[in-house]
This record gives C-alpha cells, sequence and structure tokens, in this order.
C-alpha cells in the first residue's frame, strides 16, 4: 500500500507462487502471514493455506469465505490507519500513495466487522513502524471502535489468539500454572474502557519484573 506502485489492490502473486511459499514454510514447521490488502489477493493466499491475513483492507464475501473455509485468522493492523491518516496529504508520501491512503481510509474496520459476523479467528497486530512505536495498546480501542469487538474480545485477541495463531499457547497466552509469567497492570479496567491499555504501569515478563 506505501509502495511507490499504483497497482497496490492489484494480486502481485500468482497461486502457484502462493502455494510454493505456504508448502515450503509448513514443511519447515514455521507459520506464514500474508501482508494484503485486496480481495483477489486475500482469496488466494487463503486457499494457499495461508496462517494469516495482514490488513485485509479491502477483503470481500469471496475473499472472507476463502478465510473462514480453510481457518486462516484475520490480524486487521487498525493502528497502521491511524499512521497513514496522520501523514496523509502533508508532502511525507508521494501523489500515488497518497490516493492509496486515501482509499483505504474510506474502508477502515469494515473487513474487520464482516469477519467477526462470519465467526474468523481475529489476531492482535499493529503494523508497528508506519507509526511511532510504543502506542500498540492503541489497536484495543481501534478494533472496538471500528470493528464493533467488545473489550474482552480486543483483549483476547492479543492474549490467547496471538499465541495460538504463533504456536505458542502452550507457553503464553493465559495465567496458568507451568506457563511463562508475563502480567501487565494498568490504570482503569480494561474491559469497560480498552483505552485503558495504554496506561500500562507494571511490567511482568518471564516471572521478572521490569522496571518502568
Amino acid at each position: 500500500m506505501l509502495s511507490q506502485q499504483a497497482r497496490g489492490l492489484d494480486k502481485h502473486f500468482t497461486d502457484a507462487e502462493v502455494q510454493s511459499i505456504v508448502s515450503t514454510a509448513h514443511g519447515l514447521g514455521l507459520k506464514v502471514a500474508a501482508h494484503a490488502h485486496g480481495p483477489r489477493g486475500i482469496e488466494s493466499a487463503s486457499r494457499a493455506g495461508i496462517d494469516t491475513i495482514e490488513h485485509g483492507t479491502f477483503a470481500d464475501d469471496a475473499a472472507l469465505k476463502a478465510m473462514k473455509a480453510n481457518n486462516v485468522a484475520f490480524v486487521p493492523t487498525l493502528m497502521a490507519f491511524t499512521g497513514i491518516e496522520e501523514r496523509v496529504g502533508k508532502g511525507i508520501y508521494t501523489p500515488q500513495v497518497d490516493a492509496k491512503v486515501r482509499q483505504v481510509l474510506t474502508q477502515r474496520g469494515q473487513a474487520l466487522g464482516k469477519a467477526i459476523a462470519m465467526g474468523i479467528a481475529v489476531g492482535f497486530g499493529t503494523d508497528s513502524g508506519v507509526f511511532e512505536h510504543g502506542r500498540n495498546g492503541e489497536e484495543f480501542a481501534l478494533m472496538v471502535r471500528y470493528g464493533g469487538m467488545t473489550p474482552r474480545a480486543a483483549l483476547t485477541s492479543a492474549t490467547l489468539t496471538a499465541a495460538s495463531l504463533m504456536g505458542l499457547q502452550d507457553e503464553v497466552g493465559t495465567l496458568a500454572v507451568g506457563k511463562s509469567a508475563d502480567i501487565i497492570a494498568v490504570d482503569g479496567d480494561p474491559l469497560a474502557d480498552p483505552k485503558a491499555l495504554t496506561q500500562v504501569r507494571f511490567v511482568m515478563a518471564r516471572g521478572g519484573v521490569i522496571p518502568m
């Protein structure tokens, strides 16, 4: 989407190329994520057995049905929209990129809402890099606002679901005996207000307290 090509929504890989990528990676025991905005790219990657679709901005019914049928998870990265929205029209992007950004912003969260309605698993991701690091927690409120997720569902997407998508559900993702003690404490109740997750006051990683 931020490349200098004007064909950002086109399918950039052939079905055979995507299938080769997926089968080779899976053969090595690796997960495969697809950076995909356009519907036909999403559909092709899903049919090839990709594990997750990142962004999925313009996913239509056919693309979402392919995701559902092939058990592909959706990582909407809504903070990426915030990052590009803050920069569009300010001479930061070239004209062709600016045009694509404006088109993308008209679709913010729409595919996520449809994916949730279809029962597609939703994982937490931010595409950090197109906005300042440290703002990742803002993603929770955006998932609620634009995707219609409940605060609890948004929180689960970043814990149990994210761990499962990475194949780490036996190590992290929930507080349980034998799992890594990864804990945060925040000001407020994140189940009432997801913005509370941007106010982190305590961090424990693998049982060790991280100085704030």
